[in-house]
């Protein structure tokens, strides 16, 4: 698809009307809305939701970006009060998501990244994950997805990998996590999740631990996927003991920052280890007034590969060549990015 094309529906999908926030969120918490109401039962199951799993080694998708830096541009602080706003202001939330939505993405990621108790406790809200859960699935389900994702992010507790109570404490935290998404599923009558994301695991241990408990509490698949630095390393090694781990999960990951050249090759050391489909998600970082202007006419931005949509749309087919089936943009990405990757492989097959 010509490139006039896709910034055109990457020009849209900026242009949706989003909420006005309100300053403080003290005043949104006093001032509370009602609850985003059930949807419809005429509604229920009129959308159908192929089975993910079917498509694996087959198309290439797109998942949704976090919705966190579309929130923080509105003035909250999501590191303080993502939460309360998931709770409070679950429309703003889905505004957010909806307008992800519109960009092309096939797999809607659900705000559930922080629903692990340990890290819920931190705004003392680890009794509220479950409706924390309910919420994030009820927002996400009424976009009507084509596949509905479920994230957790590392759960954040100390892990001594030779310690037996150290790695149940960690399991036990991501099964809690799990149970919560199931529970509010079951609540919510409208299918279950197509898959779960495993994001940012922080070690092999965690990762180990995190697949597998997991694995006892659902059955649909699972993606795991760990951050690298700008070298393509993990943690300052190499690859192969994390992807190890990783290959207990049925689609293996990694989320870089560095130049798609860098992160193609990285993407090709991970499809020599592994047969499983592979999960590239690429961290920007948002561009200032004159980086864009530079990279508009074709300036290299050091420091920000990524300052443009185009960059992006090059990168998606730079790691659809090297391997990778799905794609995303996390850190501070606009729904443009998604929408990017979304026109630069749209009816396109993975090459593995």
């Amino acid at each position: 698809m010509p490139r006039t094309a896709w910034r055109a529906r990457c020009t849209l999908a900026e242009q949706v009307r989003t909420v006005r926030p309100s300053n403080k969120l003290a005043s949104r918490v006093r001032q509370r809305r009602a609850p985003i109401s059930s949807i419809s039962a005429h509604l229920k199951r009129s959308f159908t939701v192929a089975d993910i799993e079917l498509r694996f080694h087959k198309d290439m998708l797109v998942l949704s970006a976090p919705v966190a830096f579309a929130l923080e541009r509105q003035g909250i602080n999501m590191q303080e009060d993502g939460e309360l706003v998931m709770l409070m202001e679950p429309e703003t939330v889905q505004d957010a998501l909806r307008m992800e939505s519109m960009t092309g993405a096939q797999c809607l990621v659900a705000g559930t990244e922080g629903i692990c108790e340990a890290r819920l406790a931190h705004n003392r809200m680890e009794d509220r994950a479950q409706e924390i859960a309910l919420r994030a699935l009820e927002g996400a389900w009424a976009c009507k997805p084509q596949h509905l994702i479920c994230e957790i992010g590392s759960c954040g507790l100390p892990l001594d990998p030779s310690n037996e109570g150290s790695r149940a404490q960690t399991e036990q935290q991501y099964e809690n996590a799990v149970q919560a998404l199931n529970d509010a599923s079951a609540e919510l009558d409208l299918g279950m999740y197509d898959a779960i994301l495993l994001n940012g695991l922080r070690s092999v241990a965690d990762a180990e631990c995190a697949i597998d408990a997991v694995r006892r509490k659902t059955d649909r698949p699972v993606l795991a996927s760990v951050d690298l630095d700008e070298d393509g390393l993990f943690a300052g090694k190499g690859v192969e003991d994390i992807v190890t781990a990783l290959d207990r999960a049925d689609v293996v990951g990694l989320s870089c920052a560095a130049e798609a050249a860098t992160i193609a090759e990285a993407v090709r050391r991970f499809a020599a280890l592994t047969e499983k489909p592979l999960l590239v998600q690429i961290r920007v970082k948002a561009a200032t007034a004159m980086e864009k202007k530079r990279a508009t006419l074709g300036v290299s931005i050091p420091g920000n590969p990524y300052a443009t949509p185009d960059s992006l749309a090059d990168a998606a087919l730079a790691l659809r060549a090297a391997g990778a089936q799905f794609l995303r943009v996390v850190g501070e990405a606009t729904p443009a990015c998604t929408g990017a990757l979304a026109v630069a492989v749209s009816g396109a097959d993975c090459l593995r």
